[in-house]
């Protein structure tokens, strides 16, 4: 899913509260623990600034914990760390993107406030930068028409990032001029016209009966669903059910599509049915929600792609996005401008 401000904004408030609280809450728990620590008569040697060490060197007493005060003006303070950011955003090949829309949020107020925003374009070179400004967080994310953004993965920079630098037990977080951090955007390709079937649930049989969906208005390119789910049948305390699900193409065939930026469909490769299995018997390999992304190709030479997910439990339906190119001979998938959806 593509990162838009608003989720950034909420991922990096987020990060802010869980640091904060852990932070402040390791804070007090430690002051409490040292302020019940026994406080009667003292020897010589441990009321002095300096301990003795077994092999006879000089130890630095630990420090007195700090007051509640102290502890929340440190916090606040954190979200004045300072910020120098260096990025540069380059395509798929490597290539910098110039020109670029650079968008970026400090968290620099406690307590929830709002955080700053800022703009940025990329230079010749696809490099961006930003001083002189503070947070405990900051979002960056990067966009331009005639890319693809890169959907956002925790841990990861793709098209966009959260970087964590007040409170951080890693430090502030660093980059430089000479080594900035990298965000990537994919360039688009050939564009052609496609047919599009919306996002939308299908509710499906528990007995093996078909369900077909149409990929195109005519009718003429259709997908075939069989479920056999024995949930109804499963023990009252047994939370896991055997289930299967057959998806046929008539006509056609498919192959799984592992890279969400692959559009242009394989020649070959291709089979005339997908059986996903769920048995009690695979323990923790069960799940209850499987997703799936195909290239679907049919015999009149047309292709597609699609994304299924399937909800086995309560309601029972499965979840269906395709996108039909109906010039017969081309194997281009991606979507443009001229993409027709439509909502069956």
């Amino acid at each position: 899913m593509k990162a838009t401000p608003s989720r950034l904004l909420l991922a990096a408030l987020l990060i802010a509260v869980v640091l904060a609280l852990s932070w402040l809450g390791w804070q007090r728990r430690d002051g409490k623990r040292r302020s019940a620590e026994p406080s009667g008569p003292q020897t010589e040697e441990t009321n002095s600034t300096s301990v003795a060490a077994v092999d006879g060197t000089m130890t630095p007493k630990s420090s007195p914990p700090l007051t509640v005060g102290a502890q929340e003006r440190n916090f606040i303070s954190a979200f004045n760390t300072p910020i120098a950011f260096y990025g540069r955003v380059i395509d798929q090949y490597g290539d910098p993107v110039p020109e670029a829309d650079v968008k970026l949020s400090a968290n620099d107020k406690a307590f929830g406030g709002r955080p700053s925003h800022y703009t940025r374009k990329t230079d010749t070179g696809g490099r961006f930068s930003i001083e002189g400004i503070a947070g405990i967080t900051l979002g960056v994310e990067v966009s331009k028409p005639g890319y693809h953004s890169i959907p956002s993965a925790y841990g990861k920079v793709t098209s966009s990032g959260l970087f964590e630098y007040g409170l951080s037990s890693k430090g502030p977080y660093q980059s430089s001029k000479d080594v900035p951090t990298i965000f990537t955007l994919h360039k688009v390709g050939m564009l052609e016209p496609l047919v599009k079937v919306g996002k939308k649930n299908f509710r499906i049989a528990r007995d093996g009966s078909p369900l077909s969906i149409a990929i195109d208005e005519q009718g003429a390119h259709q997908v075939i669903f069989r479920c056999w789910n024995q949930e109804m049948q499963r023990p009252a305390n047994q939370r896991q059910y055997d289930w299967r699900l057959e998806i046929t193409v008539p006509n056609g065939g498919l192959l799984r599509r592992e890279d969400g930026f692959a559009f242009e469909a394989p020649q070959d490769g291709y089979v005339s049915s997908d059986t996903i299995e769920m048995l009690v018997s695979m323990g923790n390999q069960w799940r209850s929600l499987i997703e799936r992304s195909y290239f679907i190709n049919f015999n009149d030479g047309t292709s597609a792609r699609a994304n299924l997910e399937m909800h086995p439990g309560g309601d029972h339906f499965v979840v269906w996005e395709s996108f039909f190119n109906p010039k017969p001979g081309s194997r281009n998938l991606e979507s443009g401008a001229g993409t027709q959806a439509w909502a069956r």
